[in-house]
């Protein structure tokens, strides 16, 4: 390391170390009776320590392992010296200005000198100031800067800083005097159109930056905006936007909800509803990045469409959501109940996170279905109230059914297999390794290749959870859990009469007592059968570009 100031700290150091250096040997005896002399050099009460100096070695002792007199030796010497009276000039003044001004270059300042505590601890810093009694220094390239006493130094440091900072004083500019405040910018409200809102446009940042992206929606607290190549927005508060880009956004909003399409009115089997427009048919929904999905007015089915890059649809049909109850009415199978009304329906909404449905059954029962929206997907859960005396009990599931991507049925093979490309349905059971299942094979050939001699080897339910991706859902991910898999059962189905997984598939999810329920002769005896709770709930996640 280069050292300009090493000549300067020859001159002066004979002086400094020899003002205020205590070399008085002392006996020091520890509580095995051994006793050695040595210079006392500091105390330090919150670690319990005193600090020699034997043989010109520096080293700390644990007062415990002294005896009684050698620690009151160590807390009289410690003990703090009472205050001198201010002096007009410090005790380096007169040795300092012996020095010659041009010892010392620029230089040095841009450099990291070695310096030493009073206890003896080194460590590498640059000089920033001195200011009375506090030396401030910087390490790591200016990423830790910190101010400590200059009597927390050892005396050779002290020296090097009192010849620093006249130095410092020399070549370091004063720092500039803060300018009046700016006048604020008038902004005039942009134009807007309908087209601008899936156009591209530049944003700007408070400090300057410039940002592309599209206009996903807004509100008091910030906007949010849609950058190509994330498959969620990104959420800025006004504060950290230009006057031009915060008009751009609060014009870009404003005209979203003069286009909101006309809303009718909820009735006995119909939620409120849009009467109009992309979303006619819906209470509620969303438009995210990567996809986007709506709850249908009947109030127990969602959809959900995946988005490309460009803002397109994926598929043609939607991935549904089906929140039902179902019993063995017949005494001969499974049947749904139907819903014979609604209440109060809640009101239409593009920004709701969570929309609660409730109604009754045909058999009394009195239902609460649960639908929660965010951008990262979306979260189902309900229960049910049904009265004692039903004769046939009830359970309560969620369905999630994958669209069919290719009608199989009418297709050849080759067509299959180039609807199905990559694509694949991986699913985690609970007891055993992940298990794929290619879009463009058979159901049946699939599974045989996981049976051994003609039997089943493998457990194919409960599972963890689902995942579907490849090409028939571009560059997207859907992946389908439960919140907990210990109180719920997740399970999945390739469905009636479906030859390829191309076809679609079905993730079934009730509670633990909804699934022994099932195959109970006295279904009522299990008393969580009628709901899913929102810690067990159905989750569905849409990552895209996750491969």
């Amino acid at each position: 390391m280069n050292k300009p100031y090493l000549l300067a700290l020859i001159l002066i150091l004979p002086f400094a170390t020899s003002m205020g250096q205590d070399e008085t040997l002392h006996p020091w005896t520890d509580t095995q009776g051994r006793t050695l002399q040595a210079s006392f050099i500091s105390l330090d009460q919150a670690a319990q320590t005193v600090t020699i100096k034997w043989n010109g070695q520096v080293f700390p002792l644990p007062l415990n392992t002294l005896d009684a007199q050698s620690q009151a030796l160590a807390k009289q010497l410690g003990a703090p010296a009472p205050k001198a009276p201010p002096a007009t000039s410090s005790p380096f003044d007169e040795i300092l200005a012996a020095v010659p001004e041009d010892l010392l270059g620029p230089e040095a300042l841009d450099i990291e000198h070695d310096w030493q505590s009073a206890d003896g601890r080194a460590l590498e810093a640059k000089f920033v100031s001195l200011k009375g009694d506090q030396l401030t220094l910087s390490m790591n390239g200016g990423a830790k800067v910190f101010t400590i006493g200059l009597d927390r130094f050892a005396l050779e440091s002290q020296a090097l800083a009192k010849l620093l900072q006249p130095l410092a004083e020399k070549h370091r500019p004063a720092p500039p005097k803060p300018s009046a405040p700016a006048k604020p910018v008038k902004v005039v409200p942009p134009k807007v159109v309908e087209a601008d809102l899936d156009k591209v446009h530049t944003w700007t940042s408070s400090d300057g930056r410039p940002l592309q992206a599209s206009f996903v929606s807004a509100d008091d607290q910030g906007v949010d905006l849609k950058i190509r190549g994330r498959s969620s927005p990104m959420s800025l508060p006004w504060t950290k936007l230009d006057p031009q880009s915060i008009a751009l956004g609060k014009a870009l909003q404003k005209l979203k909800k003069s286009l909101v399409p006309t809303i009718l009115g909820g009735g006995e089997k119909v939620l409120e509803r849009y009467g109009s427009g992309k979303w006619k048919g819906y209470n509620t929904y969303l438009e995210s990045v990567a996809f986007e999905g709506g709850l249908h007015a009947n109030g127990r089915l969602a959809h959900i469409w995946l988005l490309d890059e460009d803002g397109a649809r994926v598929q043609k049909s939607p991935i549904v959501i089906d929140i039902y109850g179902y019993t063995k009415s017949t005494g001969k199978g499974w049947s749904r109940r139907r819903v014979k009304s609604l209440a109060s329906s809640p009101p239409v909404s593009q920004d709701r996170r969570t929309t609660i449905v409730k109604g009754e059954w045909e058999n009394g029962s009195t239902f609460e279905y649960s639908f929660e929206f965010s951008h990262a997907g979306m979260a189902f859960w309900g229960k049910v109230k049904e009265p004692k005396s039903e004769e046939f009990p009830s359970i309560l599931r969620i369905d999630m059914r994958a669209p069919s991507i290719i009608d199989a049925a009418n297709a050849t093979l080759e067509q299959i297999k180039e609807a199905a490309g990559d694509g694949a349905l991986y699913v985690d059971p609970v007891a055993g390794k992940t298990l794929k299942f290619p879009f463009n094979e058979k159901w049946d050939d699939i599974k045989n290749k996981f049976s051994k001699g003609g039997k089943k080897s493998v457990d194919y339910n409960p599972i963890k959870y689902a995942e579907f991706r490849g090409s028939p859902f571009g560059e997207h991910k859907i992946k389908v859990k439960s919140a907990s898999t210990r109180s719920a059962y997740l399970s999945w189905w390739d469905g009636y009469s479906q030859v390829f997984p191309v076809q679609g598939a079905y993730i079934l999810l009730k509670s633990m007592d909804g699934h022994e329920a099932g195959s109970s002769k006295t279904p009522g005896d299990f008393k969580q059968r009628l709901e899913i709770k929102k810690s067990e709930r159905l989750d569905l996640k849409v990552i895209r570009g996750a491969g």
